[in-house]
């Protein structure tokens, strides 16, 4: 009869408990990634928002430049401003392209993203960001739309993530805001 071959015991307990150290340490970094994704999501928004108004701009620029006002179709009847970026899906030209309601902020947030955008609400006051369901809330302040990022309970806390399109350059900024 041969001699058999195997693992003693003390060698087995010696890589159970190796195993048990490399888990106590890394299981804390995988227990919670969820400010990491929020952030991620955040960041994921911001460039699909700024893609979709380079894109906008560039058809805007292929239309050759339209006249302020006119609807690109392409991208659900928005319409542009004398920058060649959008503003709304209604007519401003009395008041100059420069007065958002928050119908052209959902409009330009939805169009510009397109399919598979994040949902979207609106609130005209500022204090009731916290108790919206959707994963953004847009606000106007100022000349800007400003879209809250209030998903999976993200507004609770006194500051919010935020992106702000200025629609005169294309731009969108990322920033928080502090919460009344």
């Amino acid at each position: 009869m041969g001699r058999q071959s195997g693992f003693t015991i003390i060698e087995l307990v010696v890589v159970i408990i190796l195993l048990g150290i490399m888990a106590a340490t890394a299981l804390p970094r995988f227990m919670d990634v969820t400010d990491e994704a929020h952030a991620a999501v955040v960041q994921g928004v911001r460039g699909g928002l700024q893609s979709g108004m380079a894109l906008y701009h560039g058809q805007w620029v292929a239309e050759g430049q339209p006249a302020e006002s006119v609807a690109i179709t392409a991208f659900g009847n928005l319409r542009t401003n004398a920058e060649g970026y959008p503003y709304g899906t209604t007519d401003q030209t009395a008041n100059g392209h420069d007065a958002f309601v928050s119908a052209d902020c959902l409009a330009v947030f939805s169009n510009v993203l397109q399919a598979g955008a994040p949902s979207i609400g609106s609130v005209a006051n500022l204090a009731a960001v916290v108790d919206e369901t959707n994963d953004f809330t847009t606000h106007i302040i100022g000349d800007d739309c400003i879209y809250y990022y209030t998903s999976a309970g993200s507004a609770t806390a006194t500051t919010i993530p935020t992106l702000s399109y200025d629609s005169e350059t294309g731009q969108i900024t990322q920033a928080t805001q502090l919460l009344p």
